[in-house]
């Protein structure tokens, strides 16, 4: 009898432990810099419209923010205040002879106060960890709005 007690103790101690365990591993994931939830808006022409999460990236049209151009599912590979790096599989729809995944790292720096209503936010994107370079020429630029310009309750 007391064995069968002690067995039963054992199982009700271990399952919230077991239960935390479950939590902490299906925690969505977030950014630490909340700026990165903003859409951001292109500072050239030649760039369309980007919009993040923690797993996904959503590129849009440089002429129209409505169209997709591409789309991703991705991995969080850095999560820091200043930069955000994803690995990701990237689908491009609107490029016919480009009808497969590309697996590609995209870095997004923040850079600087481009003017009150502008942070400016640098892209790079690079095959491989190795290829990586913070070189302006072979960066996409994007602005959002700076978080002290943005009321508390959209974040």
């Amino acid at each position: 009898m007391r064995k069968l007690l002690f067995i039963i103790a054992l199982l009700f101690l271990s399952t919230p432990v077991m239960a935390r365990k479950d939590n902490s591993t299906s925690k969505e994931q977030k950014f630490v810099n909340p700026i990165f939830y903003q859409p951001l808006r292109p500072l050239s022409s030649t760039v369309g419209w980007a919009y993040l999460t923690p797993t996904s990236i959503d590129f849009r049209t440089p002429l129209d923010k409505n169209i997709v151009n591409a789309t991703g599912q991705c991995e969080l590979v850095e999560n820091e205040q200043d930069h955000i790096t994803f690995l990701c599989d990237i689908t491009w729809l609107n490029i016919a002879w480009l009808n497969e995944k590309v697996k590609k790292y995209y870095t997004y720096v923040i850079k600087d106060l481009f003017s009150p209503d502008c942070l400016r936010i640098w892209e790079f994107t690079y095959k491989n960890v190795e290829d990586f370079s913070q070189d302006a020429q072979h960066a996409s630029k994007y602005c959002v709005t700076p978080l002290s310009n943005i009321s508390s309750e959209n974040y």
